[in-house]
């Protein structure tokens, strides 16, 4: 008798954008990088917090791979949405990335525990949106295995290198 074999989950991206042409660059780039990939868009930050609330709730469903939050978003902020993130304990694990420019970084990280690992630039053209595909799907797989983004740190964050990495 063979033993059964579970197929790995494909993995979950939840990306909270309210501009629809990242959105769909990102996708594309996911597409090209990683076609098995499940991008779940939020197009605004309401509609996000009700999402990761009721996601808290239901211990059943795995909370998604990574999450990808816009800082600048409608009605609630991708702040916002983070604080709440950050204190969800279903989302402990959760890599958490976010779009920052330096004002938002030091407001983050004044107001909210998080690495300095997540905070990325928004790529302006199609080779970083590679850069950005392949780094989420480093991410998930780390997260999707078990493996710490770096065995000195204690956030699930993979350490990202090259043009995105936001060095305030």
């Amino acid at each position: 008798m063979t033993p059964a074999v579970h197929p790995t989950p494909h993995p979950v991206i939840i990306y909270v954008e309210d501009n629809q042409g990242d959105a769909i660059l990102l996708q594309e780039a996911l597409q090209e990088r990683a076609p098995d990939v499940s991008l779940v868009v939020i197009e605004d930050g309401a509609k996000a917090l009700h999402y990761f609330q009721i996601k808290a709730q239901v211990r059943d469903i795995p909370p998604p791979h990574c999450i990808l939050l816009d800082t600048h978003l409608p009605i609630v902020t991708g702040l916002q949405l983070l604080a709440f993130i950050r204190t969800a304990e279903s989302y402990n694990d959760t890599p958490v990335y976010i779009f920052a420019d330096e004002v938002d970084y030091r407001t983050v990280t004044e107001a909210v525990r998080v690495s300095k690992e997540s905070f990325l630039i928004k790529p302006s053209a199609w080779p970083g949106y590679l850069e950005l595909a392949d780094l989420l799907m480093k991410s998930s797989k780390a997260k999707a295995d078990g493996v710490p983004a770096d065995p000195a740190d204690n956030q699930p964050e993979v350490h990202p290198k090259g043009s995105l990495r936001l060095d305030p």
